[in-house]
């Protein structure tokens, strides 16, 4: 029977797929089995750059600053969170569903309350405002530990939210610049820290160091199959068996596995599942006793991956959908106005664009239901024409309001004024004001 396992796979390519193990149709003899893709969803606007798996929801981060949630009982879109204001770099749920934490680019790292889905705890400054690029959740979900760009180890007290203790990388040469593969064990007794050459388990009583092994090629990610045995994907394609009941300088078992780098490797009831950087898939049974892997299945799914996770689907009962494909469908963009530029633009930012131009919108829509305003204006300046010589006063109101209507909606012309504007030049022969009866007077007596 296949194992009940879905894995999940982020890629470069904005693409979220599920991959399941069935059994082989033109083969039923055979244990041989396949991977068929199960599950598909395109909703980032940009790469995706993490991936958490935990119970039935599945969480990417991508470089579109956002998080969309799944929940995988419907095999929908649930939730999508704008806490950061950078690429999502890592993400992981607590092992007791209470919470999602978030590291990003913009030096946030964030909980998230499962469910609810509001922020709980946001320390903008968790490296020193430098980007956080791991995060790892202790089996207990009361400590996590993360890495930055200061290359400082965080161990946080997830109960008080707060760090608990630092420890300074940059003098650790093995670990180099960029310390990786941070992981806990399952038992939560160590976890590992890798280097350009060198994996390395710490031991979390004494904090300090407890096996040191060089490695052919650069490890990239890190599977703990039990409290003793660990998995390290490497660069040349192999993967290195390290198990802490060796002696401290054994060196590791080192199985051939890809063609390319191992990507990311993720282990689930009894069963290993590893992606390649050409988008090879492969699920494989281990035995522990032997230390050997068995292939079971593989498919290329013709896409980078970034990152992977595996879904219990035994948890689903017989409600699961075994042979169900879902399509992807593109999503209608926004059409960017002239002089904007076609990257999709920050939640807020967006909103506040549409308010502006539908407060526009009404005001025109105002301006256009009330056309008297516009002759009150008119007035006042027919009040002020006397004051000038009455021929040139009244060509220059008529070229002012010409100028004036040009700006003017479509609604407020003068055909709609019921031909009130054409009675204006009987204005220009104004009754003598009693002063200059005076005026006249006094010169006819002189």
């Amino acid at each position: 029977m296949p194992p009940d396992i879905e894995i999940i796979v982020g890629t470069y390519e904005e693409y979220l797929l599920g991959y399941q193990l069935t059994a082989s149709p033109e083969d039923t003899t055979s244990a041989k089995l396949q991977l068929k893709q199960t599950f598909a969803d395109k909703s980032h606007a940009g790469s995706i750059k993490s991936v958490a798996v935990q119970g039935p929801w599945v969480a990417s981060g991508g470089s579109d600053d956002r998080i969309f949630v799944y929940d995988m009982r419907t095999r929908k879109q649930s939730q999508i969170l704008l806490s950061h204001a950078g690429t999502v770099n890592t993400l992981q749920f607590s092992p007791d569903l209470t919470h999602l934490l978030s590291g990003s680019a913009d030096g946030h790292m964030i909980a998230t309350r499962v469910g609810s889905w509001t922020t709980e705890g946001d320390w903008k400054k968790a490296h020193a405002g430098q980007s956080v690029t791991h995060i790892s959740c202790h089996p207990s979900s009361k400590l996590a530990l993360s890495l930055g760009g200061d290359l400082v180890l965080n161990t946080w007290n997830l109960v008080k939210g707060r760090v608990a203790y630092k420890t300074n990388l940059k003098s650790k040469t093995t670990l180099g610049s960029q310390p990786d593969c941070l992981s806990w064990s399952t038992q939560g007794d160590h976890f590992t820290l890798s280097g350009p050459l060198y994996l390395e388990i710490w031991d979390i009583k004494n904090a300090h160091v407890v096996r040191r092994s060089k490695m052919p090629a650069k490890p990239i990610c890190v599977a703990w199959l039990d409290g003793n045995e660990c998995l390290a994907g490497l660069e040349n394609g192999s993967i290195a068996w390290i198990s802490l009941k060796d002696e401290e300088e054994a060196p590791p078992t080192i199985i051939p596995a890809h063609e390319a780098r191992v990507k990311a490797m993720a282990y689930l009831n009894e069963s290993l599942a590893t992606v390649s950087s050409a988008g090879e898939i492969k699920a494989w049974r281990i035995d522990l006793e032997k230390r050997e892997l068995e292939e079971i299945a593989s498919t290329n799914m013709d896409c980078r991956p970034t990152g992977l996770g595996l879904l219990d689907l035994s948890q689903f009962g017989n409600a699961r959908p075994l042979e169900q494909r879902i399509k992807v469908e593109s999503k209608a963009k926004a059409k960017a106005e002239p002089g904007q530029s076609s990257k999709p633009a920050a939640p807020r930012g967006f909103v506040t664009i549409e308010y502006e131009q539908d407060e526009k919108q009404e005001a025109e829509e105002e301006s256009a239901t009330i056309p008297k305003s516009k002759p009150k204006q008119k007035k006042k300046e027919a009040k002020k024409a006397p004051q000038q010589e009455p021929e040139e006063s009244s060509e220059e109101s008529n070229s002012s309001d010409g100028d004036s209507e040009s700006f003017s909606d479509s609604d407020s012309d003068a055909s709609d004024d019921g031909g009130r504007r054409k009675r204006r030049p009987p204005k220009r022969k104004q009754p003598p004001t009693p002063s200059s009866k005076r005026k006249v007077k006094q010169q006819k007596n002189k």
